[in-house]
């Protein structure tokens, strides 16, 4: 592994995650990297327009990011996959969500939250514990009780163990978070992604054609059809 490369990726992520510009010896401490390091991995990324500095000399995500993400959303298979599968299906009080682990968190690609605009759901980059997430309990489903022991720590892992052991009999995983939100999760094919539906009320639904609608999104998003989900 080149550690230049890793550590410079390193800083882009921890300006990508914060709510607020850092500075060189803050950034250090956090990442637990040299200052000295820091310095010349910020001034890289400084000329190549990936970070900015403020007035008070510290630093936040430059435009070069911004259009390196633009190239890269514009260009991407799967995101065209979602915007065709979200054009499709319209807009319904349902949230339609795709995620992504980080660490003992899940990162949200898209998220409709229930109805909203086909712009206000994409790029969704929130986090969420991983416990309190469909999601993420269908993706660590997919690893060895080892993998998810190092990815999230045994703690969580004994508090999930029930839902990832019942998420894995299931392609379709289901769990009740309460009154009007009960929510379906599958896994995309060939990807370490997820999509879910959210904000379910499960006695007024048909639970088993979400399902359906469901695995065909996702086959769809990883190269398959799928039928629009109906009114």
């Amino acid at each position: 592994m080149n550690s230049t490369v890793y550590d410079a990726f390193r800083c882009l992520n921890l300006l990508a995650t914060a709510t607020r510009p850092h500075g060189i010896r803050e950034m250090g401490r956090e990442l637990g990297l040299d200052s000295a390091k820091v310095t010349r991995l910020i001034q890289t990324l400084l000329t190549l327009d990936m970070v900015q500095r403020d007035a008070n000399r510290k630093y936040s995500l430059g435009i070069g990011i911004h259009r390196l993400s633009a190239h890269a959303i514009h260009n991407s298979a799967f995101y065209n996959a979602v915007m065709d599968l979200l054009e499709e299906s319209g807009n319904h009080a349902i949230s339609l969500v795709i995620g992504v682990l980080s660490g003992n968190k899940v990162v949200y690609l898209i998220h409709t939250r229930g109805g909203k605009s086909i712009a206000r759901a994409l790029g969704n980059y929130e986090s969420y514990p991983v416990h309190d997430s469909v999601i993420g309990i269908k993706l660590l489903s997919a690893m060895s009780d080892e993998e998810i022991i190092s990815q999230i720590g045994i703690h969580d892992y004994l508090l999930l163990r029930n839902d990832i052991n019942e998420s894995r009999r299931h392609q379709v995983f289901a769990k009740d978070f309460g009154a009007g939100d009960y929510r379906l999760a599958c896994n995309i094919p060939g990807m370490q992604a997820a999509i879910a539906l959210s904000n379910i009320s499960s006695e007024k639904m048909d639970i088993e054609s979400l399902r359906l609608y469901l695995t065909s999104a996702a086959k769809k998003i990883s190269g398959e059809s799928v039928p629009m989900l109906q009114q």
